[in-house]
C-alpha cells in the first residue's frame, strides 16, 4: 500500500492557506486519540487534506487521532483548529486510494462556501 502525505502544514491567514475547496459533507465519524475514549461527532466539511467535525471529543491543537469512517476507513489526522466542540482535521499520510477516493466524492458534494468556520482565525 502506498502511504505518501497529503497535507503539510502552511502558516498563511486562512483564506491563503486553503488548497483545496471544502465541500459540504455530513455523515457520522468516531474521533480515536490516545488521550481520550472514542468519541462520536459528525463530519461539517471535507476537503482533500482534511476535516472539520463537530465531536464532545476534548480535543487541542496538535493532538493526533484517527477518524472513522472517511470514505470507507480510518484516517490518521491531526488536530489544527477547535473551537468548542467544533475541531479542524488535517489529514495525515493518506494512501493513495483514499485520497483518490475523497477526491472523486468530493466532485459530487456541493461546495462550502460559509464563513462560519473561518471564525477561529479571530
Amino acid at each position: 500500500m502506498n502511504h505518501s502525505p497529503i497535507a503539510t502544514e502552511v502558516p498563511l491567514s486562512i483564506s491563503g492557506r486553503r488548497r483545496f475547496p471544502r465541500y459540504r459533507y455530513s455523515a457520522p465519524i468516531t474521533v480515536r486519540a490516545s488521550s481520550v475514549l472514542d468519541a462520536a461527532g459528525m463530519s461539517v466539511e471535507i476537503s482533500e487534506c482534511g476535516m472539520s467535525v463537530i465531536t464532545g471529543a476534548a480535543l487541542k491543537m496538535g493532538d493526533r487521532v484517527e477518524l472513522g469512517p472517511v470514505c470507507g476507513g480510518p484516517a490518521a489526522a491531526v488536530v489544527r483548529r477547535s473551537l468548542g466542540k467544533l475541531c479542524g482535521f488535517e489529514f495525515l499520510n493518506l494512501s493513495s486510494e483514499q485520497a483518490a477516493k475523497i477526491r472523486e466524492m468530493c466532485k459530487m458534494l456541493p461546495q462550502y462556501r460559509s464563513r462560519t468556520l473561518d471564525l477561529w482565525e479571530r
